[in-house]
């Protein structure tokens, strides 16, 4: 059987854990603050339960409702005390670590292969675009970067006024690229967020699930940059019509 390739003319990434990650990373920034107020719990131990925080934060975001939320950041860190068998915190423990959390330095760092991936995909004639949930801040932070060169499309949550999964904000890149849904491949680390979402814009989706926590996912699914440039190579081809 002759192997078909899907005329993928545009390639969308999210950005936050995608292309940019925080160093160091939030549940490190949690531990350090953690350490400082006197709640010393094993870091090795903290991812396991950190993920019980992540499902719960996501489950909320899906709903509009994020982490700036007092009352969402609250119940994320009782539901880490929980998973260590420790008693919940209380109100002065809980301003105390907030306090200390916000005070611990970070900065955001481009993952290290992502330039040479994106000179590889325009050099191949793909259109690359940006999908994602962040501030107005984002393209300052991508032309700091060296990425905002490489974009035919940036579509960010706080200017098209929607989030994803919402199908809008996945539209206003295939606007901005002058490329159809079908056309097009999104890839993300929120299976939720990027996946479900591309596929209501009408989109291809595939998952960077760098985490490990979805192996069964029912789309593409890579752990490395350099599988999805072989993947992206092995099945599709740019349509340059």
């Amino acid at each position: 059987m002759t192997n078909h390739k899907s005329p993928i003319r545009a390639i969308f990434f999210d950005v936050g854990d995608t292309l940019v990650f925080d160093n160091p990373s939030q549940i490190d920034r949690v531990h350090i603050a953690a350490t400082a107020c006197g709640l010393d719990f094993e870091r090795a131990r903290m991812d396991a339960a950190f993920r019980h925080v992540e499902d719960y934060a996501l489950e909320r975001y899906v709903l509009g409702e994020t982490q700036d939320d007092p009352q969402v950041a609250r119940r994320c860190m009782d539901i880490l005390w929980e998973r260590f068998g420790a008693a919940a915190l209380d109100d002065d423990q809980w301003i105390q670590l907030q306090q200390a959390y916000a005070a611990v330095p970070y900065v955001r760092e481009l993952r290290e292969e992502i330039p040479s991936l994106l000179r590889a995909l325009k050099s191949e004639g793909f259109q690359i675009g940006v999908v994602s949930d962040w501030t107005i801040d984002l393209e300052t932070l991508l032309t700091e970067m060296g990425v905002r060169e490489h974009l035919d499309a940036l579509a960010v949550s706080d200017i098209v006024g929607c989030t994803k999964p919402d199908p809008r904000i996945f539209q206003e890149a295939l606007t901005q690229a002058g490329v159809a849904p079908e056309e097009t491949i999104h890839i993300g680390d929120f299976y939720e967020l990027d996946v479900v979402g591309a596929r209501a814009a009408g989109m291809q989706a595939a998952l960077f699930d760098w985490r490990g926590r979805a192996p069964n996912a029912d789309c593409p699914r890579f752990t490395t940059f350099a599988q999805m440039l072989s993947f992206v190579r092995e099945l599709y081809e740019p349509n340059r019509a």
